[in-house]
């Protein structure tokens, strides 16, 4: 326990003037931050092929915008004599600064080490939960869907559930279309169809393989599943990806008249 001479000698340190010059310091941090923030913003859109590390850099700044301003506050506003620091420092534990959490609780154990799982930018999909990872704190991560709406993930749940990473911190990201279609369908032709639309479409990145891959399902009739594998340019375009396969490969079958008794199937990534 702090000894009481060097707490009374804290408590002094704590003058109404540098508690004033610690607030402004901190209200400069966020202020800072939310200008390299909106900068970030502006970078990302003017060269999009560069968003995924344009977005990635802003939570080191942040870490270091936060670390510069405690140092200010501790030595250039507060400045305490080296007992105390050392003190207060003895008393905290260097060990279990800012991440301690109790051993007997496994849930909450490894909490620190789960952001090493995703990185902003990630489509990713918890439980029920599918989405951008947009902000990654040390208690919760927050998605985008494609519904617009910004759910809060607490980051001790990804103990107890599986976590799917569609794109590991890349840009491109496959994208898997299913179609049924009446087993008497002409395979090949369909599947050379389906291939030359995966090739025209202009959301596909051309420098990944496209692939489809052919399965037998039987629901109230004999079907044949199409599944085009196709790599998406940017992972906010997966859905407008699987859309645009989908209608392609649609009018096709009607262009060439092969559309009959066709039995749609949920597209999905």
């Amino acid at each position: 326990m702090m000894q009481e001479g060097v707490l009374k000698e804290l408590i002094a340190l704590l003058s109404i003037k540098h508690i004033m010059a610690a607030g402004l310091a901190i209200l400069f941090g966020w202020l800072l931050l939310v200008a390299i923030q909106f900068s970030l913003d502006r970078l990302a859109r003017r060269f999009p092929r560069y968003r995924l590390q344009i977005g990635q850099s802003f939570p080191l700044a942040r870490v270091l915008v936060w670390a510069g301003v405690t140092a200010y506050i501790v030595f250039g506003i507060i400045n305490p004599p080296e007992e105390v620091m050392f003190a207060v420092l003895g008393a905290a534990g260097l060990g279990d600064i800012g991440l301690h959490f109790p051993d007997t609780d496994p849930q909450y154990k490894d909490i620190p080490s789960l952001t090493l799982l995703t990185q902003t930018s990630d489509m990713v999909r918890w439980g029920t939960h599918y989405g951008e990872v947009t902000r990654i704190d040390l208690s919760v991560t927050w998605l985008h869907t494609f519904n617009d709406d910004a759910i809060m993930v607490p980051n001790a749940g990804i103990l107890t559930q599986a976590i799917v990473n569609s794109n590991s911190g890349e840009l491109a990201e496959l994208v898997a279309v299913d179609v049924d279609l009446p087993s008497q369908v002409p395979v090949r032709r369909v599947k050379e169809l389906a291939l030359e639309i995966a090739r025209c479409s202009p959301y596909t990145y051309l420098k990944k393989p496209v692939t489809v891959i052919i399965e037998p399902r039987f629901e109230f009739q004999g079907l044949l599943r199409f599944t085009i594998k196709a790599y998406v340019m940017d992972v906010r375009l997966e859905r407008r990806l699987a859309s645009d396969l989908t209608e392609r490969l649609y009018e096709a079958l009607q262009e060439n008249g092969l559309l009959v008794n066709v039995v749609p199937a949920t597209a999905g990534a």
